[in-house]
């Protein structure tokens, strides 16, 4: 991975203005002093009208992604390359920074898409709970506003001061850079979308098997796993997480090939004796869910969390140590901003609260608004330091102790928490989203301010996006348990946490076992590394055998050719097995839901 420059470009006008690479240059000069240089394009309406189409687009395949497999990628590069492709092939202009301000658009729109998954698909579950829908819409989309507000006083601290590198943004800059091979990489990326949305829709019509069981064939029994889905979109995915995805496939090992023959082997969990092998096989896998992964997977998600609050508190001291030292005007939103947000965020949460639950009181509501903004800020921070650190964002587990907290705020309103939490989860989504195209936008010469009104006009469109996607597929394949094709394993997990907290019988063994394990890889890995461990014992093994082929290919291209080569040639195909693979399961779905 390429190494950030000492600085950023002292004059970005004059490389973006001729296509260059952002290097530090002086204006030319003349006899009589220096030549003006005409202004150079960057916030243009081709940059935003072409962001939002591939933003929007980028959001349901996401969404549907996130629900099939339980994990999402950023879409920052894949909207880099669609943007060179556009403007360099088809327009046959375009500058660096005016692609910066694309990618920005697009991912301002679908990063919300893993704030939905999480949430909103857990309330759709549980059939008993009545839920808001557009308290649960304006939530989320306040969540998307006022996170990227919350993050802006930040910038200076984690780019300018901590240099942290946010390796998806070294990445996405490394794409800016190269307008050159922008065509050909687009026409890489139309391609293998094609590819997966015949693929997709052949193992959906039943001419090339969905998935292929290896495990049979090498004698395992039925409660161990080796089955691999044909499935290009896990594939890809994987490919674009890396070395980091790993992670999951160990989970996803761990829980399946290790804990789950150890368990059976020890007796602790006993088939029935009645009925044929399949009908024994099948009830044994569903008491292996339920008495030990799904435990073991909360516990894990919750160490994984509070030990990743407990590992940012230093980041948060340097945090508002950088604040007091004051922001340029002329570089980014004033500062002022940020108490405007926190205001606004106190507001909307206290009207959404009473919105969705008006039987709450004033006094709970007023509390779970002041919880809930300051949660939003405080794991807004430490996501955000994870996707510096390490390129990944643990959403899922903060977003998991809020709704557990505002849970017994509000004593036991379900409706309500995973309002707050989808809130939440979509503002510490859009923090690190910010910071991150920040971190490109650096090296690449943007102001930032240009990028955060961007980001604040557009991220209202993402979680109107999400929660549609997520509605038609619900209406058409109801996803979850039941629907191994989309299993919807983040929504479960937490289903699960909110029947843990609100009563029953509570594995407290299994809980502290899987809190212990998860705190100690964070504390180890750091990054929010045990978070996802425990979501990965959520995951199909089918859909983690792929993913994690992804991650070694990718390790094993970036070693042998470079990451440069890598990013030119084999994360367009990856892009596309995503987009396509998921668009064709969202198109089914539509027109599934047209011809009912």
């Amino acid at each position: 991975m390429a190494e950030e420059p000492s600085k950023p470009p002292r004059h970005p006008a004059a490389a973006a203005a001729t296509g260059g690479s952002g290097a530090s240059e002086p204006p030319p000069a003349g006899p009589e002093g220096p030549i003006a240089v005409a202004p150079y394009r960057e916030t243009t309406p081709a940059a935003l009208l072409l962001g939002i189409p591939i933003g929007i687009i980028m959001t349901a395949a996401i969404t549907y992604a996130g629900l099939a497999i339980g994990v999402v990628v950023p879409a920052s590069a894949i909207a880099a390359v669609l943007g060179w492709a556009a403007l360099r092939g088809m327009l046959r202009r375009g500058t660096i920074v005016e692609n910066n301000i694309n990618q920005t658009v697009a991912s301002a729109i679908n990063n919300t898409a893993g704030g939905v998954i999480f949430t909103f698909p857990a309330l759709l579950l549980m059939d008993e709970v009545e839920y808001n829908l557009t308290a649960i819409i304006l939530a989320a989309t306040a969540g998307g506003l006022l996170g990227t507000l919350l993050i802006v006083p930040l910038r200076r601290q984690m780019i300018d001061l901590e240099r942290l590198r946010f390796p998806g943004g070294i990445a996405v800059a490394e794409i800016l850079r190269t307008p050159g091979a922008g065509l050909r990489s687009g026409v890489l990326l139309l391609v293998a979308t094609v590819v997966a949305m015949l693929v997709s829709f052949f193992a959906r019509a039943g001419v090339i098997p969905p998935r292929i069981d290896l495990g049979t064939p090498m004698g395992l029994p039925p409660y161990v796993p080796n089955v691999w889905a044909i499935s290009l979109m896990a594939l890809g995915i994987g490919y674009l997480a890396g070395r980091p995805g790993l992670v999951v496939l160990l989970g996803g090992i761990l829980a399946n090939w290790i804990i789950a023959p150890t368990v059976v082997g020890l007796e602790w969990v006993q088939p029935p004796a009645t009925g044929d092998a399949a009908e024994q096989a099948e009830v044994l896998r569903d008491m292996l869910r339920e008495q030990v992964h799904q435990p073991l997977g909360i516990g894990l998600l919750a160490g994984g969390a509070l030990a990743g609050v407990a590992v940012a508190v230093p980041m948060i001291r340097a945090a508002f140590s950088g604040m007091r030292g004051g922001l340029g005007p002329r570089q980014e939103l004033s500062p002022k901003w940020m108490v405007l947000a926190t205001a606004a965020s106190l507001a909307l949460l206290l009207g959404a609260t009473l919105f969705a639950d008006p039987e709450i009181g004033w006094g709970r509501a007023l509390l779970t608004a002041v919880v809930g903004t300051a949660w939003m800020w405080l794991a807004g921070i430490i996501v955000a330091q994870c996707a510096g650190l390490t390129g990944w964002s643990p959403i899922s587990g903060l977003a998991l102790l809020a709704v557990a907290i505002v849970l017994l705020l509000s004593g036991g309103s379900i409706g309500l928490a995973v309002l707050i939490g989808a809130a939440v989860c979509v503002a510490i989504g859009q923090g690190a989203d910010m910071m991150t195209d920040l971190k490109a936008g650096h090296l690449v010469g943007s102001r930032p301010v240009r990028q955060q009104v961007m980001q604040l006009t557009v991220s209202w469109m993402g979680p109107v996006i999400s929660i549609a996607t997520v509605l038609v597929l619900w209406h058409t394949v109801k996803f979850g348990p039941a629907n191994e094709d989309i299993p919807a394993p983040q929504a479960v997990a937490l289903k699960e946490m909110i029947a843990t907290v609100l009563g029953g019988e509570v594995p407290l063994d299994k809980y502290l076992i899987g809190g212990g394990v998860g705190a100690l890889v964070t504390l180890a890995l750091g990054g929010g590394f045990g978070v996802l461990v425990g979501l990965s014992m959520y995951l199909p093994m089918f859909f983690v055998l792929p993913f994690g082929l992804g991650c070694v290919l990718a390790m094993g291209v970036n070693r042998v050719c470079g990451q440069r080569w890598s990013q030119m040639w084999i994360i367009p195909i990856a892009a596309g097995f995503l987009v396509g693979d998921a668009l064709e399961g969202v198109i089914a779905a539509i027109y599934a839901m047209l011809t009912m």
